[in-house]
């Protein structure tokens, strides 16, 4: 079984343990996660790297908070392959990125996390 795709201590310490916050923000991260993956594949598309590396720094900053650290991790790579103007290699990335984030929102989607939340100490 695969591990978790986000590690709500991590989590709990950036919202200070603050279960209202944290809710609020794992709803606007849900809710704007399909237009994040296209506004980085449109910025991949028409091979525009400042907006590509200003998507992937956004939404690693996000993941962060939210302990989605493959996904946060995933986002500094695709960060660093436009600084290192290596866009060949961000299609390869965009995807696993991708498919990163909807486990991300899976779990998120799925209310026992909620239920786990309470038990876990940040």
């Amino acid at each position: 079984m695969a591990d978790p795709p986000v590690d709500l201590a991590v989590a709990r310490r950036w919202v200070g343990s603050d279960r209202t916050l944290l809710l609020e923000l794992v709803g606007i991260f849900v809710g704007e996660a399909a237009s994040r993956i296209a506004e980085l594949r449109g910025a991949l598309t028409s091979r525009d790297a400042r907006e590509l590396g200003r998507l992937a720094h956004s939404l690693k900053s996000s993941s962060g908070i939210l302990g989605a650290q493959d996904l946060q991790g995933l986002c500094a790579a695709l960060e660093e392959v436009v600084r290192e103007k290596r866009l060949e290699a961000a299609p390869e990335l965009l995807a696993r990125l991708d498919a990163e984030l909807a486990r991300v929102v899976a779990f998120f989607r799925d209310s026992a996390w909620k239920d786990r939340l309470d038990g876990v100490q940040p």
